[in-house]
């Protein structure tokens, strides 16, 4: 799994980006975003998802002006199988 993330010029909203490589049934996604601290500041899940790139706005809550650090986590699950891929990136406001 490919992860990019682009901050928007508010920055209270990231474009996450994330190409998959392809599949045949379709995986469910969980994305969460985490301060330096660990704290989770927004989060995403994808149900039977059918895109192999796939474009989503996430928006940051509760941001303290000095935060500047972020990581994006993603895996990609099947139902009765489970974590079939993982992946993350760090990225700054």
């Amino acid at each position: 799994m490919e992860l990019m993330v682009d901050p928007r010029e508010d920055r209270q909203r990231v474009r996450v980006h994330a190409r998959l490589t392809p599949f045949q049934k379709p995986p469910n996604l969980e994305f969460e975003i985490r301060d330096a601290s660990e704290t989770v500041v927004a989060s995403a899940y994808i149900v039977e998802n059918i895109d192999f790139d796939l474009v989503i706005t996430m928006h940051l809550r509760g941001l303290a002006p000095q935060m500047q650090q972020f990581t994006l986590y993603a895996n990609v699950q099947y139902e009765g199988i489970g974590l079939v891929c993982e992946g993350k990136t760090v990225f700054s406001l």
